[in-house]
């Protein structure tokens, strides 16, 4: 981000600018459960309005490499239309013949929305010749879609080589959060990691181990943990897999001085489906599936957040889709939300499953930052350099 030159809004006037948004937000029966991440791209739209440029939005929706309706940005031009009150002129196909002229003949306060990327197979290829042919139709190139960064392809990495370019103003404020937190954040530092799967943390962990000073584990990964260090034995584990790269976490851990923070118990199903009934069982229990975490877990995590200045949460902690499964996530998040209204913690949550969480909990307005990213979150958190953001890198920043 540092030495980028300034692009001030007076240059955009009347220029065409093609911004990378990112609408992959879920649908269920017509309707969007989760619309952050049409509210993320808000910013950079009316500094865009202010400045006078035309408007035009690509972004996919979904895993798709051919037409399919269900997956048509029609299905969102109406709640586009309503966040940025401005009419939406759409494109049907982001490679028809007459997407220029539509373009050009469309009014300056029109936001021109054109459809899914991916119906394309060239975008996912990263081809040259697409992401031209994209180019082609504006004078400009911003990208306001991290959460899609982290994939090479043609209209996040390639285009950018044709158009002078910019990051978005929501995406500047995702990777300056992140930074902050590792640079200049109060410390102790605390993190909360969760999920099911420990082969997409490995890194992750491995990374932040090195720099944090607690990390508290929840989910399957924190079954795993215990499996590995209590020789105990959930049914989803398989702790031996993964036995060298968590013998490299803990002694990480002790050589960093980070203090990993394991369940004492857990909530999980009292007939071993997964329905809302619950049983508790401690963390030495080998024949249990971890649905959640239980009670003195709960308290545990508690005291260690009141504990800590500042808190990256990645990954729900337990199965908060299914009451009463998510009583750990909530109550997690509820403290959380309480200690940064009172002004003593710094929260940052990231990854799409804990931001679902802590929309659908109603909190996210309570904290700090909320990033409705999940595998870019993921990766940045990493270390790992984005497409998103190699692309960019001798692009200009934006400016009033």
């Amino acid at each position: 981000m540092h030495g980028f030159e300034v692009i001030r809004k007076d240059c955009l006037k009347n220029k065409k600018v093609l911004v990378r948004v990112d609408f992959n937000v879920p649908i269920e029966n017509g309707t969007i459960r989760d619309d952050s991440r049409i509210n993320n791209a808000l910013p950079t739209i009316e500094f865009l309005k202010r400045a006078g440029a035309k408007i035009i939005l690509i972004s996919h929706l979904g895993k798709t490499s051919h037409f399919n309706q269900n997956q048509s940005l029609r299905n969102i031009a109406e709640e586009v239309e309503k966040k940025y009150s401005s009419r939406v002129v759409f494109i049907d196909d982001c490679l028809c013949e007459n997407a220029a002229p539509i373009i050009s003949d469309s009014s300056i306060d029109d936001i021109i929305l054109m459809e899914n990327l991916r119906f394309h197979p060239e975008e996912e290829e990263c081809d040259l010749a697409f992401a031209r042919r994209l180019a082609n139709l504006a004078d400009f190139y911003i990208n306001e879609a991290f959460s899609a960064s982290h994939r090479k392809h043609a209209s996040i990495f390639a285009v950018p080589q044709f158009l002078p370019h910019a990051l978005g103003l929501s995406f500047v404020k995702e990777i300056q959060t992140i930074d902050g937190f590792f640079s200049n954040a109060i410390s102790p530092k605390m993190c909360i990691v969760g999920g099911v799967k420990l082969s997409t943390k490995i890194n992750l962990l491995k990374n932040l181990v090195k720099k944090v000073d607690k990390i508290a584990l929840g989910g399957g990964i924190a079954g795993i943990f215990l499996s590995f260090v209590r020789n105990s034995s959930f049914k989803i584990l398989d702790s031996e897999k993964y036995g060298e790269d968590i013998a490299e976490i803990l002694e990480n851990s002790k050589q960093y001085g980070c203090e990993l923070i394991l369940p004492v118990d857990f909530s999980t199903s009292a007939d071993g489906k997964k329905v809302a009934s619950s049983a508790l069982v401690t963390s030495e229990n080998g024949e249990s599936v971890i649905f959640d975490i239980g009670p003195d877990s709960v308290e545990l995590f508690k005291h260690h957040i009141r504990e800590s200045k500042t808190i990256m949460w990645n990954g729900p902690i337990g199965l908060f889709e299914k009451p009463p499964f998510d009583s750990g996530t909530i109550a997690i998040a509820r403290e959380i939300s309480r200690l940064t209204k009172e002004g003593e913690l710094i929260s940052i949550t990231g990854g799409g499953d804990t931001s679902f969480a802590m929309n659908k909990f109603g909190i996210s307005q309570d904290l700090s930052h909320v990033s409705s990213a999940g595998g870019a979150f993921l990766s940045y958190l990493e270390g790992t350099e984005l497409p998103g953001i190699a692309a960019m890198r001798d692009g200009y920043s934006l400016q009033e």
